[in-house]
């Protein structure tokens, strides 16, 4: 007689397995969408994209795997081959948030500078300088916090800034940005990575109050997100 399925095989609420090449598809799947959605003020599906990048970050995976992985998924949402452009956009994304969890996760909760981020001109040295400049913000926040008595809470305010807000608040993205000049590819690449930046910071946030708010043990969020099934 042949063994019947288990209960939890049957089961349609089950998780699937949060494999690396599984994160990789969540990325490849999401970016094009958050593109199309952040140009139109949306962020909804960039935080999907956060959230699956996250988890590349605390699955132990370096960017290099990470981006290798996504690069070769058998998905392709595009229906097309990414320009140069897009690819180097969506590993700029990429490393905006494991350069802020890298930030946050520091014992000083400053920015653990690679080797690259010292050559200017380079992404990473951009990058780098941002996080720092974001974090320093957050720092102005938590000042402002404390001098307010409580009143003024830092965490939700860094969660709720917009990127004109964290413009005015930081000297250094303000001269990140005039030394754009006229270049419009590289000061759009700027104001997203800002935007990835405040939004990768409301990921964490919202995760955390719901992680405190259940007593049980939730799994990785695995946004559902067609082609991922």
């Amino acid at each position: 007689m042949s063994s019947s399925p288990s209960s939890n095989d049957n089961d349609p609420n089950k998780k699937k397995e949060l494999t690396p090449e599984t994160i990789a598809e969540m990325i490849e799947v999401s970016f094009i969408n958050s593109c199309l959605q952040l140009a139109s003020g949306y962020v909804d599906v960039l935080k999907l994209f956060i959230v699956a990048v996250k988890a590349g970050y605390e699955a132990g995976l370096s960017l290099d795997q990470l981006e290798k992985l996504v690069h070769d998924c058998p998905v392709n949402t595009a229906n097309r081959d990414l320009m140069k452009e897009e690819k180097d956009l969506r590993r700029e994304w990429m490393l905006v948030v494991y350069t802020m969890l890298d930030g946050l996760n520091s014992i000083d909760g400053k920015v653990i500078a690679s080797a690259d981020a010292n050559v200017e001109g380079t992404a990473e040295s951009r990058v780098s300088n941002l996080i720092s400049a974001i974090l320093n913000i957050r720092q102005q926040l938590e000042l402002e916090e404390e001098q307010s008595g409580g009143e003024r809470d830092a965490t939700a305010a860094l969660a709720s800034l917009s990127v004109s807000e964290a413009l005015l608040r930081s000297e250094t993205l303000t001269q990140m940005k005039d030394a754009c000049g006229s270049n419009l590819m590289e000061k759009a690449f700027l104001m997203n990575d800002v935007s990835v930046a405040i939004l990768t910071f409301k990921v964490i946030e919202e995760e955390r109050l719901c992680l405190e708010g259940s007593s049980v043990n939730i799994q990785p969020p695995q946004p559902p997100i067609p082609g991922t099934s």
